[in-house]
């Protein structure tokens, strides 16, 4: 979609009528529900209303509690009981004015567990944590090959750790069995152990290394009885200092995705949201959102922070490297955003960047109620709509201090 620039045109541009639009989210905090309008031809947040996590309600369910919180706020139908959905569709408009678009996204979920495994910690594993670092996954252990490695030792730290999927890489690409051998038995030890977890406990495997042992590899991997599931990727080394991490993190962030959408609510969400837009995933609501800035912003480089309890999500956007991400633990800033540009922008409780350090750093725009990657699905309906209400509502401008 084309995005608007500049810094001071916001309200002279026009974004096409799409009326009332509800835009919901779901965080690993809870759920939220935001009500926009179109005033005088600017939209605007007329309100909104936040409810903290139930483990004993779905995220429908919540979110049905907040429509109906945020109606009574306002004093306006949002909800229709019968049907159990946003009121979409109204035979009073004059009394029950109908919502023009429902827009929802979600991240409710920790990030994906993920147990690395390599056949050396220097040209393996160091690289695939690195690369990682841009995806929602958290890394709960690793595997480098060693003499004395065996299936029941991994087992053992499996079951301790829970994994969620396991990654197998090592290997350049060559056909010269005495090269593949080693990952062989890797893949061969590998399979063994999950073989020996419960059914409903085995990790999904990728395997991402020397294509020309794939084959062995994978059958290695799913030797056990039973489901085992195990899918082939792309090398991610194929020759000596060249990664290809494409493959492996598109799997990765689908596999998180679907477990997302396996959740209890997500079903009955989906079918809320009005065409043409979707569930979303809210990381890259956020990343979007950082990039439709740097343009209305019309700057060279623009590095955001995301804050949820679970995680935090650092987003730089550049127009000469392109969107780089990294997922870190709340409160944490490590070495490799050293040579990132400065954080401008700061989305949720960012008062506290590293424990110990209570200075909110020099930033140029700070959303405190952290709506900014929900308000950001409205991009899909109306990107304009997104821009004014980020301007106008949530991002306080000039070097905000905390306080």
């Amino acid at each position: 979609m084309t995005q608007p620039t500049g810094t001071t045109t916001l309200g002279e541009d026009k974004t096409r009528e799409t009326g009332t639009v509800l835009a919901l989210g779901v965080e690993p905090e809870g759920v939220r529900a935001c009500l926009l309008e179109n005033v005088s031809g600017q939209y605007r947040l007329i309100g909104w209303v936040g409810i903290q996590k139930d483990p004993a309600l779905d995220m429908s369910q919540q979110l049905t509690q907040a429509c109906q919180r945020l109606g009574t706020r306002l004093g306006r139908t949002l909800w229709q009981a019968a049907q159990d959905l946003p009121l979409t569709i109204s035979e009073d408009e004059i009394r029950y004015p109908a919502l023009s678009q429902v827009v929802a996204g979600i991240m409710p979920r920790a990030r994906l567990r993920v147990w690395l495994v390599g056949l050396s910690q220097t040209l393996s594993l160091l690289p695939l944590t690195q690369v990682l670092a841009g995806s929602p996954v958290q890394v709960v252990g690793q595997t480098q090959l060693t003499a004395n490695l065996t299936s029941g030792q991994l087992l053992h730290e499996f079951i301790a750790t829970q994994p969620e999927a396991i990654v197998l890489v090592g290997g350049y690409d060559n056909p010269a069995p005495a090269i593949q051998s080693a990952l062989l038995f890797l893949s061969k030890v590998v399979g063994q152990a999950v073989a020996r977890l419960a059914p409903g406990q085995r990790p999904l495997i990728f395997y991402a290394g020397n294509h020309f042992a794939a084959e062995s590899a994978i059958a290695l991997l799913q030797a056990g009885d039973g489901p085992l599931p195990a899918e082939c990727l792309a090398n991610f080394q194929p020759v000596p200092g060249l990664i290809q991490s494409t493959a492996l993190i598109q799997a990765l962030t689908g596999h998180y995705w679907r477990q997302c959408q396996r959740m209890a609510g997500f079903a009955q969400l989906s079918r809320w949201v009005t065409p043409p837009g979707h569930v979303t995933n809210l990381a890259s609501s956020f990343t979007q959102l950082t990039q439709a800035w740097l343009e209305y912003q019309q700057l060279p480089a623009l590095h955001t922070l995301y804050c949820t309890s679970e995680w935090w999500l650092h987003v730089c956007a550049s127009r000469q490297t392109g969107v780089r991400r990294c997922f870190v633990e709340p409160y944490t800033e490590p070495a490799s955003l050293g040579g990132w540009p400065p954080l401008q922008l700061i989305c949720g409780d960012g008062r506290q960047r590293t424990r110990g350090t209570t200075a909110l750093p020099a930033v140029r725009w700070w959303d405190r109620s952290g709506l900014a990657p929900i308000i950001a699905t409205v991009g899909q309906v109306a990107p304009l709509a997104m821009l004014q209400i980020c301007q106008n509502d949530l991002f306080t401008p000039g070097n905000t201090e905390a306080g």
